[in-house]
Order: structure tokens, then sequence, then C-alpha cells
């Protein structure tokens, strides 16, 4: 199984995107006593259920206080979109925060909620000092790496397939591929504030 893409964000060399959430929708964090309703959110995108002592025992100490942030929708309460801002999943790289766990109830897409999660973290990871940010995403996901893209994240070609791979993105995406700006595999990141 192909290893999964990367993309990097530079905090150095693009501007934070501006952090907006639509009408009928709030941006908050998420509290040990929502997981119920989390795994409601996870399963409806079909990530697996997360028991208790994985989100206080082993999430909570890879995510940033006030980092696991959550679109809850006002009128009813649920649950529409999440995401986490962690610390890196590259130990050689201590100094790349990571965006992580994006998701988006499939009933309330096209508000762009897993946008404004997202970017609810970037600045969350920017806060912390982080100033190169990475992200963990799939071919098949469409959507996500236009919207990723959009935001000014870059792929990163840190696997010798990842250039056929990012090309076969940029035909999908009817882009040219030089237009994605994409990272080689050896990319020096910025240190950490």
């Amino acid at each position: 199984m192909p290893k999964q893409l990367k993309m990097i964000f530079n905090t150095v060399t693009t501007p934070l995107p501006e952090l907006k959430v639509a009408d009928g929708f709030r941006l908050r964090t998420i509290q040990d006593d929502d997981l119920a309703a989390y795994n409601e959110l996870r399963t409806s995108v079909e990530f697996p259920a997360w028991e208790e002592s994985y989100l206080k025992d082993v999430y909570r100490k890879k995510v940033l206080s006030d980092g696991l942030f959550l679109i809850e929708e006002i009128a009813t309460g649920r649950f529409a979109a999440s995401a986490g801002a962690e610390t890196t999943d590259m130990p050689e790289h201590p100094e790349v925060g990571v965006l992580g766990w994006v998701m988006t109830h499939p009933d309330l897409r096209g508000f762009s909620l897993g946008k404004s999660a997202s970017v609810a973290v970037m600045h969350r990871l920017a806060k912390e000092g982080y100033r190169a940010f990475s992200l963990l995403t799939d071919d098949f996901r469409i959507a996500a790496l236009k919207t990723y893209l959009s935001l000014g994240w870059k792929p990163w070609l840190y696997e010798d397939d990842m250039e056929s791979r990012w090309r076969a993105i940029a035909e999908k995406l009817n882009l040219d591929f030089d237009s994605l700006g994409c990272l080689p595999a050896d990319y020096i990141f910025p240190g950490k504030n």
C-alpha cells in the first residue's frame, strides 16, 4: 500500500488564511465529555470511533491544549466538522506541527466547515510557534486536496512516487502540475518560534 500524501504549509512564505465560520454554526473545542457525539461525527465519515482511554491517555498527549476544534450546528448541537492541532508526526522534524483528523459530517457538506476547522487549527499551530505544518491525506480525497491547495498548502514530494501521483491529481483538478508548487524531498523547514 502506498504511503499517504503529505502537504506542507509554511507561514514564512504564505500568510495564514482568515478564519470564517458559516452562519448557523459555531467554532469551539472538543471536551472529553463530548466523546460520544464526536464519535458519531467520526463514524459518519468512516473513521473509527475512539475509546475514552484513547482520547484521554493517547490523543490528548499529541494534540495541543485547546487544539481539538469542533464546528457545531447551532440549531441542533450536531457536530458538523472537526480538526486537530497536533505536535509533529515526524520525529526527525519536531519543528513541524500537524493538521490532523479533518472531517465534515456528510449531511453538512457545502458550508466549507472542514476548511474552517482546518484554518482554526492552522491559527492554533501558529500561536504555538510552529512556522511549518504538515498534513496527511489520500489521492482520492479530491475535494479535500482542492481545499488544501486553495489555502496555500503545498505537496511535498517526500517519496519517489509522489511526483507521478501529484501529476495525476493535478490532471483531475484541471491544474498545471507546476502551479502546485511542489516541495522537494529535501525541503528545509523553518524552525519553530
